[in-house]
C-alpha cells in the first residue's frame, strides 16, 4: 500500500519537474528542433539521474532545490543558445556530448577523406598501368564467368578471359574522377557540420 503522502509528493515532483522543462523548452525556441531536444533531453535526464542517486541513499530528493540549482529555465536556456549558436562556454554538463560529437565528426572526416581519396587514387593507378603494362592489368573473368578479379600481375588464372581490354582505362578514370569529386563533396558537408558543432 502506497503511503499518500509519498504519492502526493512524487505528483508534485513530477508537476515541478514538467513545469521546468516546459519552461526550458519554450525558452529554447531560438534553436532548431533538433538542438532544443537535445538539450531537453539532457536536463530531463540529469534531473531524473540526480533523483534517483538521492533515493539510492535512502534520502528524499528535494525537488525543487534541485530545480533551483540549475538556475532559471530563462537563463539556462540562454547559456544553451549562446553555446550552440556562437560557441560561448556552454553551461555545466554540456561539455562531455558537445566533445564526443566533434571527436566523431572529426574522425569521421578523416577517414572519409582519406578511403575516399585511396580508392580514388588507385583507380588512377590502375588506367596508367594499365596503358604501361597492357598484358599485365586488366579485369578477368573467371570461374566460368561467375567471378571478375581485376589484377595488376597479369591474368590470376591460366583459362581467365579478359573482359574489358583498353576500356578499362577510360572506365578506370572516370571511376576515379567520380570518387574524388563525391568525396569532395562529402567532405564538404562534413566540414559544415564540423564547424556547426563547435
Amino acid at each position: 500500500m502506497q503511503n499518500t503522502s509519498t504519492g502526493e509528493t512524487d505528483m508534485t515532483s513530477h508537476h515541478l519537474i514538467r513545469r521546468y522543462v516546459d519552461a526550458l523548452a519554450l525558452h529554447l525556441r531560438k534553436l532548431d528542433k533538433a538542438d532544443a531536444a537535445e538539450v531537453i533531453r539532457e536536463i530531463d535526464s540529469h534531473i531524473h539521474e540526480v533523483i534517483e542517486q538521492t533515493e539510492a541513499r535512502g534520502e528524499v530528493p528535494d525537488v525543487d532545490a534541485l530545480l533551483q540549482g540549475f538556475g532559471s529555465p530563462e537563463v539556462l536556456a540562454a547559456q544553451y543558445v549562446a553555446h550552440i549558436r556562437t560557441g560561448a562556454p556552454p553551461p555545466a554538463g554540456f561539455r562531455v556530448i558537445q566533445r564526443v560529437k566533434q571527436t566523431v565528426t572529426r574522425g569521421l572526416y578523416y577517414s572519409m577523406g582519406a578511403f575516399g581519396y585511396s580508392v580514388a587514387i588507385a583507380l588512377l593507378l590502375l588506367a596508367v598501368a594499365k596503358l604501361w603494362q597492357p598484358s599485365l592489368v586488366g579485369a578477368w573473368s573467371i570461374n566460368g564467368g561467375h567471378s571478375v578479379a581485376i589484377a595488376w600481375s597479369g591474368s590470376p588464372y591460366q583459362d581467365a578471359k579478359e573482359l574489358l581490354g583498353y576500356w578499362l582505362v577510360p572506365i578506370a578514370l572516370l571511376a576515379s574522377t567520380w570518387c574524388a569529386v563525391l568525396t569532395h563533396r562529402v567532405m564538404r558537408i562534413l566540414r559544415v557540420l564540423r564547424r556547426g558543432l563547435r
